[in-house]
């Protein structure tokens, strides 16, 4: 009997090992690009990249320029900058809070998209307005 056990123990642990190496994900690939807000760059904030089921790559945006990695694929993007907001009234600091100044259709609902592939060029420009 205890062969036997043995024996399923060891068919899981294949089981297991086999599960894990193909859940490997590709390496990332360096990307780079603009971003223009109302026709100009923008003077400061963040992009993400991002796939269904990965963490995003979040890169910062400075004079309207951005550079970093992201995975390879049809990555959806969001772009945010923030000015500062007012303080939550349980901050015994006072301090002031984010608010992103650019629509949710270029955040949380966008529909913007960068096709982030070994063999290219990974240099997206994007243009968002704040109205």
């Amino acid at each position: 009997m205890s062969g036997t056990l043995r024996l399923v123990w060891l068919g899981i642990a294949v089981v297991l090992v086999v599960g894990c190496l193909g859940k490997r994900r590709a390496a990332p690939l360096a990307v780079k690009g603009t971003v223009n807000l109302d026709g100009k760059p923008l003077p400061e904030g963040e992009i993400s990249f991002s796939l269904p089921g990965e963490a995003p790559a979040v890169l910062a945006v400075k004079d309207g320029a951005y550079a970093g990695t992201a995975l390879p694929g049809k990555n959806r993007v969001e772009v945010r900058a923030y000015r500062a907001g007012p303080p939550l009234s349980t901050d015994p600091t006072n301090a002031p809070t984010k608010v992103n100044y650019i629509p949710d259709r270029f955040g949380a609902g966008s529909t913007l998209t960068a096709d982030v592939s070994p063999g290219g060029a990974n240099d997206f420009k994007f243009d968002v307005t704040s109205r």
